[in-house]
């Protein structure tokens, strides 16, 4: 008899989260043909969603030593879930990729499928690292920059051409969690995207992903190292010039909305200092 894990108590589902993780790492170690390799990760998405909605936000895992060429964050059996999810999904996004695919309206709508869950699962476990304030798993940000990469290549970022509202938008998505990212350098950064989450699908698309700039104190300009593990940056009038990789100018309304949040503050800061008076000699 099928059980629904959405029908299951947390604690229940807890017990089910390392058994969904074997399967997703079973079905990432075998050979097989695009099509069963879809089926199976089809038959898992439900189950997938159910942990991620019914799981408790983890705390911050206690450092441990692993083995390996370069230390690693210490994973939650969540961030397992999101990092072998999606390894799934990027490896099918490169099979149904191949040439021999092109040109076929069923594998189209399979990488549609693909590419969608793909960055659902990324953008899951960056919203949820910002909003409890710590960094993502390991190599998340460099999963969502090599997707980007690999889909700037095949000039696949702006979808089909359809009404704007049923338009599916990788590169939009791409700029909502970069903004998105930018965030974990402030305090209160979980605050902050309570308060203008709902905003960043529509700045993203109206900010602007650019190649090779020269950027000359230009600090609402977010620099991106497309290479590394890490979230955009904020430029600075010491960074080096000229500048030569991709930046995201971000939309009027995130710049105007951060740099009101940065006046906050350094008047909260100045608040705190204490006066010349009070200071005893």
């Amino acid at each position: 008899m099928t059980v629904w894990l959405e029908r299951l108590r947390p604690s229940e589902l807890h017990a089910m989260l390392p058994q969904v993780i074997l399967k997703l790492d079973q079905i990432r170690d075998q050979a097989m043909e695009p099509e069963r390799r879809l089926a199976m990760l089809r038959a898992l998405k439900d189950q997938v969603e159910s942990i991620y909605s019914a799981l408790p936000s983890p705390r911050t895992p206690r450092a441990v030593k692993e083995d390996g060429p370069e230390s690693v964050r210490t994973l939650t059996l969540e961030q397992r879930l999101t990092r072998t999810w999606c390894a799934n999904l990027q490896n099918l996004l490169t099979e149904l990729s191949q040439p021999r695919y092109q040109g076929q309206a069923r594998y189209a709508i399979y990488r549609e499928w693909t590419l969608r869950q793909l960055l659902k699962g990324l953008a899951e476990a960056i919203e949820r690292a910002v909003r409890q304030e710590r960094p993502p798993a390991s190599g998340t940000w460099r999963a969502l920059h090599g997707l980007f990469v690999f889909l700037e290549g095949r000039d696949e970022l702006n979808g089909p051409d359809l009404p704007m509202r049923y338009r599916f938008h990788a590169g939009t998505e791409y700029k909502r969690l970069l903004l998105m990212g930018a965030l974990g350098e402030y305090p209160n950064a979980a605050r902050i995207l309570r308060e203008i989450g709902p905003k960043l699908r529509e700045w993203g698309a109206a900010s602007e992903l650019r190649e090779d700039v020269r950027v000359v104190g230009e600090s609402h300009l977010l620099r991106l190292d497309l290479g590394s593990d890490s979230p955009p940056t904020r430029a600075q009038q010491w960074d080096e010039q000229p500048y030569r990789g991709w930046v995201l100018e971000p939309a009027q309304g995130f710049t105007d909305y951060i740099e009101l949040y940065r006046l906050r503050l350094r008047l909260h800061d100045v608040e705190l200092m204490p006066s010349a008076g009070s200071v005893s000699a």
